[in-house]
């Protein structure tokens, strides 16, 4: 039997793990059972050598990066400085040309009138106005979005819920589908998975608290009871075991013609 997780056992691995750079979650070791999607393979498939991108939350622009191959120029917008700043220094020269990183914020991206063939959204917010206006007629937009029951049984050793982050937070699905209609896009795609997923390691978990936008600001001193109780219900061969929830929608802007064929019907 294993002996309890102690405060100091617990102040040393947080010491040790230090700060996330950017939106660089490289060092947490993890695990899930099989999932019906991958961000990236979906983005690809909507992506012409011409395209022109847009990646709003781009955070510190990896995921982004590793697309350029795929489309003709792009553009890797967030609202925090720090993110842009490690963002450009993580963009290689050969792309410098093709692929550019700007502090904008989502709801008011200050772009011309259809100017992107792709808007590109994971885990940040949508502005369903504001991506229809940049959008060209026919354009594809992508998100994927935490749902509310990710890591639900961790959460609740801390007493949150999605109701704990206040107002707003969460972008609900169907009210986004509708305000998406509303705006003259139709639906492509819409999918949800909720899998079972592990933290292979201690260091993991409190990377990952220490990491992640959560209720309150996470403090080892705080609440290290809370994650002494997530080691010892939820520790498994595998690792300390919790849930993945995600979900995706892709919606195209109609094209005039298409909007007026619509009315007529």
């Amino acid at each position: 039997m294993e002996r309890p997780v102690t405060l100091e056992d617990l102040r040393r691995i947080a010491a040790s793990v230090g700060e996330r750079r950017g939106w660089d979650f490289s060092r947490v070791q993890d695990d899930r059972d099989p999932v019906p999607w991958d961000y990236a393979d979906v983005v690809r498939r909507y992506l012409q050598p011409s395209s022109h991108v847009l990646d709003i939350g781009t955070g510190e622009g990896k995921r982004f990066l590793a697309l350029a191959p795929h489309f003709g120029a792009g553009v890797g917008i967030d609202a925090d400085p720090t993110m842009i700043q490690v963002a450009r220094q993580n963009t290689p020269p050969s792309l410098v040309d093709k692929v550019s990183f700007e502090v904008v914020r989502a709801e008011a991206l200050g772009f011309p009138d259809a100017a992107y063939d792709v808007v590109l959204n994971r885990h940040a917010s949508v502005y369903v106005e504001e991506i229809v206006r940049v959008l060209r007629s026919d354009g594809i937009f992508i998100t994927q979005q935490v749902g509310r029951r990710n890591t639900q049984n961790i959460l609740a050793a801390f007493g949150w819920g999605p109701e704990s982050y206040g107002e707003g937070w969460w972008q609900e699905m169907p009210t986004l589908v509708e305000q998406f209609q509303q705006n003259g896009c139709a639906i492509i795609a819409r999918a949800e998975y909720d899998v079972r997923y592990w933290f292979r390691d201690v260091e993991s978990l409190i990377f990952w608290l220490q990491s992640v936008p959560l209720p309150e600001d996470f403090n080892i001193e705080k609440h290290w009871r809370q994650v002494a109780q997530i080691i010892t219900e939820y520790r498994t061969p595998k690792g300390i075991e919790t849930n993945e929830h995600r979900e995706l929608l892709i919606v195209q802007k109609r094209s005039s013609e298409h909007s007026k064929e619509s009315d007529k019907r």
